[in-house]
């Protein structure tokens, strides 16, 4: 499939786009942008959609993710503070898919390399954690704390030993495997330590569970640096740690949360860091597990075995 729709693909071609179709059924309008751009397999920019012009971005996805994307941004976004994508409606299509449709973030991504995009980035997330945590939790989003990262930790050791058991591999890439499901072993033979961290029964908040660079815009306004993250469809109740892997700057974290009243010491946002990074790492194995036995496997092994030092070295600062 091809990246882009040209730019001068005929009018009617446009308007019958299925995300054109999607959008004027559910606005009622019958508008027809200026150029269509594929973002990813299913997420496209709508250029001058909208009456003002300015452009949308439809995305195809399950029911559950844009019912859960609706409910995080109109009722518990606007609880934060912070400028927010606007999620103007969704559009189901037969019984498990629906067109999202929300705000164009731009084109300018959260880069670890930036200082400011580091700084105003973890004061988002700060803000996120403070003024939600103990809110009453929408029983509609799913459970997102470390009892769901022990079941990826295990769902994915058991497809690696069955990719060892099963696989014709390299004697480098059975090497990979072993060490990953070693590091599994690792990490679960240490998880109180990882509850002790994240203080057991401590602050319960909203989390966007793949709070990284590839989600995060940032936009520059005339007053300030806008943070806007995408794709909550990882989202769910659970400890500040489980978004803290990446994109943080812990003075800068602090210093926001602190303007929302919570009390949160140095040294728990270390605690709650550290365990983030571990997380990280257990989510990115499950990803690449899911595909060794589905897809080509020399790609998954090559993701895990990227992984792997990192790993090795987030569990350490612990363990």
């Amino acid at each position: 499939m091809a990246n882009r729709v040209p730019v001068n693909t005929p009018v009617a071609t446009l308007a019958k786009h299925p995300a054109v179709v999607a959008w004027n059924r559910l606005t009622g309008a019958s508008a027809v942008p200026n150029r269509i751009t594929q973002l990813n397999r299913e997420v496209y920019r709508l250029f001058g959609m909208k009456k003002d012009g300015d452009s949308v971005i439809a995305k195809l996805c399950s029911r559950q993710d844009a019912e859960l994307t609706r409910v995080i941004s109109t009722g518990l976004l606007p609880l934060v503070p912070k400028p927010a994508l606007v999620f103007y409606g969704c559009l189901q299509m037969g019984t498990n898919r629906a067109w999202m449709f929300l705000e164009d973030a731009g084109r300018v991504k959260c880069s670890l390399e930036d200082p400011g995009h580091l700084r105003v980035t973890s004061a988002w997330l700060a803000a996120l954690h403070a003024c939600l945590a103990g809110h009453a939790e929408d029983s509609s989003l799913p459970e997102a704390g470390l009892s769901m990262y022990l079941k990826k930790l295990r769902a994915s050791r058991r497809r690696v030993l069955k990719g060892l058991s099963l696989l014709e591999l390299e004697a480098e890439e059975v090497a990979t495997l072993r060490s990953v499901v070693e590091w599994f072993d690792h990490v679960e033979n240490e998880w109180d330590k990882l509850d002790a961290l994240v203080g057991g029964g401590g602050p319960r908040t909203l989390v966007h569970g793949d709070f990284a660079p590839k989600n995060i815009f940032v936009r520059q306004t005339a007053g300030a640096l806008e943070v806007l993250p995408i794709d909550w469809e990882f989202a769910g109740w659970g400890p500040p740690a489980v978004d803290m892997g990446e994109c943080l700057e812990l003075a800068a974290y602090r210093a926001e949360a602190l303007r929302y009243g919570v009390t949160w010491s140095a040294e728990t946002i270390r605690g709650w860091a550290t365990v983030g990074k571990i997380l990280r790492h257990i989510a990115e194995f499950e990803w690449a597990s899911a595909g060794l036995l589905r897809r080509w496997p020399p790609r998954s092994v090559r993701h895990m075995r990227v992984g792997l030092e990192g790993a090795r070295i987030a569990s350490a600062l612990e363990f």
